[in-house]
């Protein structure tokens, strides 16, 4: 630093310390510049047709997000207020709710969306026109809050895209309606205490095919065998699908697919299964996440999801995939449209950040560099600049990689 600009720091401090002078007595309050802000959005000036960088940053089916926007700004369900003198409309959470209370609100908004037909089609409309919009709905949902996000995740992703990629038609017509219209409320039971999800060898919970009853029987033969962090499990779920070793006349033929029902209509656990909250997550309180211990529980022969492997009526097992590292390749794929969306949200979230922050940024002052001056906007200082720039352009290229990979999955 140089001598002459660490004089000029020492200036500039003295100024924000030097007492000033004590105003008349007889001044009279005026409208300041503080009173008289306006939103920067208001400012016209921008340098750029924001309708199309909108259009460059969503990337694909505006009208439908703007379609849900409005949906979700008319219903008190989503903590609707009015602020402002031009009446503009906010929604936001309120995470100061139990997580009870966060729990059975998010089941409210999904019920809600459902009967405007918001979900129509998510599992039954098989084209890439549809599977976009589904994209643009997630998006939506996923910027007012991750709990009602990661509820349609679990509910169309994970347990509807497993009945749709690995049932077949018996599957298919028994379970995908009934799923789109919340009939049937699935979770995905594939995570165990024990382990990572990394490898077929280490899932511990055990599936038998009983050829004298035409059963299957799943069992977890140790605590580290428990299906753990289990979305919708802890509360809301009816049905599970469950990821199981299967052992078919005493070989074990690797990971296998199951839907197991786990509660009745009323919501009462099913007998041989044991389930247990997992507590509450920071800012995901209004998914009910839960553990599922099964007790030698049986299941119809129809039950396993049976489009890369079988086990018909004699216990003679059959497969289109010989080799067991490829059958759980094929096993994880539900998983990947459920990455698309995390990666997506987990974007948008940084888009509104950025937001609050930049728009912050060009409101609030702090010091001045002559006395009595105007005080600096916060963006107007290099370190500050050199916090939110940096990230805003990442988000930017990020925004671009998402949209990318969602054309690459369609």
């Amino acid at each position: 630093m140089s001598e002459n600009h660490a004089l000029w720091r020492a200036h500039v401090l003295a100024n924000h310390i030097r007492r000033s002078p004590r105003p008349p007595s007889n001044i009279s309050l005026t409208r300041e510049v503080c009173l008289q802000y306006t939103p920067p959005e208001v400012n016209e000036s921008y340098g750029f047709d924001v309708k199309e960088m909108r259009k460059l940053l969503d990337g694909h089916n505006l009208e439908d997000r703007d379609w849900l926007y409005g949906i979700i700004i008319q219903s008190n369900l989503f903590n609707r207020k009015i602020r402002g003198g031009g009446g503009k409309v906010f929604v936001s959470p309120d995470y100061n709710e139990t997580m009870e209370q966060q729990r059975e609100i998010s089941m409210k908004r999904i019920m809600y969306l459902l009967e405007l037909g918001v979900f129509r089609g998510w599992l039954t409309e098989p084209s890439p026109e549809a599977e976009l919009k589904k994209f643009a709905l997630y998006d939506v949902c996923g910027m007012y809050d991750y709990s009602l996000s990661a509820k349609l995740d679990v509910q169309f992703l994970l347990w509807g895209n497993a009945v749709k990629l690995f049932g077949t038609k018996r599957h298919h017509e028994k379970w995908l309606k009934d799923t789109e219209d919340y009939h049937v409320k699935g979770c995905f039971a594939m995570t165990e205490l024990g382990h990572g999800n990394n490898g077929r060898e280490q899932y511990f919970l055990m599936t038998t095919y009983d050829p004298r009853t035409e059963e299957f029987v799943i069992n977890t033969p140790c605590e580290s065998a428990q299906k753990y962090w289990t979305g919708k499990a802890a509360n809301h779920a009816t049905h599970a699908i469950v990821i199981s070793q299967l052992d078919v006349n005493g070989t074990n033929q690797g990971i296998h697919v199951f839907i197991s029902q786990i509660r009745d209509q009323d919501g009462n656990v099913c007998p041989n299964i044991r389930i247990a909250d997992c507590g509450h997550k920071i800012g995901v309180n209004g998914v009910d996440i839960g553990r599922i211990w099964f007790d030698h529980l049986r299941i119809p022969r129809e039950n396993l999801l049976n489009s890369v492997a079988d086990v018909p009526p004699d216990g003679q097992y059959v497969s289109a995939i010989k080799n067991p590292d490829q059958r759980f390749g094929a096993f994880l794929s539900p998983l990947t449209s459920g990455r698309v969306t995390i990666a997506a949200t987990a974007i948008y979230s940084a888009k509104i950040g950025l937001a609050v922050a930049i728009r912050y940024s060009l409101s609030r002052r702090a010091f001045s560099d002559v006395s009595n001056g105007t005080e600096v906007l916060l963006l107007d200082y290099p370190s500050h600049q050199r916090r939110l720039i940096p990230l805003l352009a990442k988000t930017y290229a990020m925004s671009f990689a998402a949209n990318d990979l969602k054309m690459t999955y369609v």
